[in-house]
């Protein structure tokens, strides 16, 4: 595995560094949470410009076209730069829909950022679509979707919902235009807008894969949706690690630098290496899967790492930003509550510690 950034990962990651030091401060972070939307129309579409949204969507439907690997480092950086989080769902909405429907000519809209799509992929009761309840029905009008969905991202901005639904032929994906939907809106741990959907009867606006497909496709986005939290993790210890060394050296007690204390370099130093750590774990996932080498175990042992490592790595930044960092004026703590969100999205720790362990007693 070659961590060596290619030139167009390096392309990719100064956009992103090159944005965020421009347009992300405290004050504007505190201005986009008053938000409804999360974002400002001039930002939103200031990262529509860049060509954000269309990064994994194919040249032909106005897109970049790029590979898992690019993609995978805009979500890196994005989470190290502190990217607004409904620009985050946006870019995550659009590689969805090209890993489910490379055909949907949605697309074409999506890479622009006029369309928005949002994963209606959870349910109240349970995760296995074998026991989903969210149906989908022929009708004479037309497809019909009925069913609730929970922790759809985006209630505000989300035109289109990409669900997934119990159909004729087995698991099926369909696309739902949002304003089909009713909403209960709900804010998660880190202020990220989601909310619980109820469809009923609900006009589909066309089937993008079912049965063995649909499985197939299904299988290929929970890798890739998995593999993305888990480099985004990667940026924010990278972020908080830069940040807590720059402050110990800067930061004085009893007449000097409190990083010259040793409890504090040994801190650093297993932050520092929970970072490399991860790092390589992450992006072993997001290499093999790129390389069509996944052997199964990569994520799983990933999953049962990173986010603990990351959680761990953001209270040590805090303890060692003493007071500062715990003030809301601070940024730290949009690392720490991006870290909590996404360990209990896409990476619990005791199913993944039950997959690793498994592994090993089957081998």
């Amino acid at each position: 595995m070659d961590l060596n950034p290619t030139p167009e990962q390096q392309a990719i990651a100064e956009s992103v560094r090159r944005w965020s030091r421009e347009q992300v401060t405290p004050e504007q972070l505190r201005e986009w949470e008053r938000l409804r939307a999360g974002i400002d129309p001039r930002s939103w579409q200031r990262c529509a410009h860049l060509g954000w949204f269309g990064l994994g969507v194919p040249a032909r439907w106005g897109g970049a076209g790029l590979s898992l690997l690019e993609i995978a480092t805009w979500f890196q950086e994005a989470a190290r730069g502190l990217v607004p989080l409904p620009v985050v769902q946006g870019v995550r909405g659009a590689h969805a829909l090209n890993t489910i429907a490379p055909d949907a000519p949605e697309l074409a809209r999506a890479a622009t950022g006029e369309v928005v799509v949002a994963l209606a992929t959870s349910e109240p009761v349970a995760d296995d679509p074998k026991q989903w309840i969210t149906t989908l029905e022929a009708t004479a009008g037309g497809w019909r979707v009925s069913g609730d969905k929970t922790y759809v991202s985006s209630p505000s901005q989300a035109t289109h919902h990409l669900v997934g639904a119990r159909g004729p032929q087995g698991l099926s994906w369909c696309l739902v235009e949002a304003k089909e939907a009713v909403f209960t809106e709900v804010r998660t741990f880190d202020g990220d807008r989601r909310a619980h959907v109820r469809y009923r009867n609900a006009p589909v606006v066309r089937v993008l894969a079912s049965g063995d497909e649909a499985w197939e496709r299904r299988q290929r986005l929970q890798l890739e949706q998995r593999a993305l939290a888990l480099v985004e993790m990667v940026g924010i210890m990278d972020a908080v690690l830069e940040r807590t060394v720059a402050y110990v050296k800067e930061r004085e007690q009893f007449g000097q630098k409190i990083g010259v204390f040793q409890a504090v370099q040994h801190q650093i130093a297993d932050m520092a290496t929970a970072f490399t750590a991860s790092r390589h774990l992450a992006w072993q996932v997001v290499t093999r899967l790129h390389a069509g080498t996944y052997e199964g175990w990569e994520l799983d042992v990933a999953r049962a790492f990173v986010p603990q490592a990351c959680k761990r790595l953001t209270l040590t930044a805090h303890h060692l930003h003493g007071g500062a960092g715990y003030v809301l004026e601070h940024p730290l703590h949009y690392y720490s509550e991006r870290a909590v969100t996404l360990c209990v999205r896409y990476a619990l720790e005791a199913h993944a510690l039950e997959k690793v362990a498994q592994h090993w007693l089957d081998a």
